[in-house]
């Protein structure tokens, strides 16, 4: 029989040991590469118990009373209970919500030539000039109001039929009254029976001061701006400023205390 195998380089047994060798090899790297894989330091893990922050909740939620459980989730409670739980408990504070101080711009009517500023007789005694200083910039109204106000008044400002009342349309009725009282209103909350365009409204707003003046100020003079107020506004509008709510804390009034103020403004 002829030998058929002398035109190859390698011999049938010689390509079996080198095919044995490679499988054998590429096993060893496998092997090696899954003993490194395992043998690196790994992340520490531990399990967080959340048994205290879950009994937290749950007597949270007990505290809260005058609802009806629907089940599934849901609940239902009167209106009047849900203003009071939110007297209680005060609003989302609106820090991280607030835009960076910054001043509106203004487009005013042409200025008439400045005239020249006597001085009085403590600035002739002291050799000094009268000096004028402006207030000083507000924060954006706008993200203050959606973050403490629009949950309740809306971002458009109309308020929720029977439940809270609107303030387009009616915050230069407000300003036209008694410039004071719509600071009273945020700074100390309202209780009482109110009426606006014909519709009663019965239930308690909340206290504010946790705010800043100047955020109270930036709240107001936008509410007094939008939603198309500002074409209602009187003549000879004044801009609200930190110093205006200073003035206004200090009297510490009872939210019943400004209600009062309302009537006495006839705005009910």
């Amino acid at each position: 029989m002829p030998d058929n195998s002398r035109g190859y380089l390698f011999s049938e047994k010689q390509v079996r040991s080198a095919v044995a060798l490679g499988s054998a090899g590429m096993g060893v790297i496998l092997l090696a590469l899954l003993f490194l894989a395992t043998s690196r330091p790994q992340g520490k893990y531990q399990i967080l118990d959340g048994s205290a922050h879950q009994a937290d909740l749950q007597a949270a939620v007990a505290s809260i009373t005058g609802y009806e459980d629907l089940g599934g989730g849901r609940a239902r409670i009167d209106i009047n209970r849900a203003m009071e739980l939110v007297a209680e408990r005060g609003v989302v504070n609106p820090g991280f919500y607030s835009a960076a101080p910054m001043v509106a711009p203004a487009a005013p009517a042409a200025a008439a030539p400045p005239t020249p500023a006597t001085p009085d007789a403590s600035g002739e005694a002291g050799g000094g000039a009268a000096v004028q200083t402006s207030a000083p910039a507000l924060p954006d109204g706008e993200p203050l109001y959606m973050s403490t106000c629009s949950a309740c008044h809306q971002a458009t400002g109309m308020g929720i039929p029977m439940a809270f009342p609107p303030l387009a349309g009616h915050a230069p009725e407000l300003y036209a009254a008694d410039r004071d009282y719509p600071v009273e209103a945020i700074a100390f909350g309202l209780q009482g029976s109110i009426s606006v365009h014909n519709t009663t409204y019965n239930g308690v707003m909340p206290s504010h001061l946790h705010l800043q003046d100047a955020d109270i100020a930036a709240i107001l003079n936008y509410v007094m701006t939008a939603w198309g107020n500002e074409a209602d506004l009187p003549a000879g509008f004044e801009p609200y400023t930190a110093a205006d709510v200073e003035a206004v804390r200090g009297m510490m009034l009872m939210a019943t205390e400004v209600h009062a103020n309302r009537v006495a403004a006839g705005l009910d």
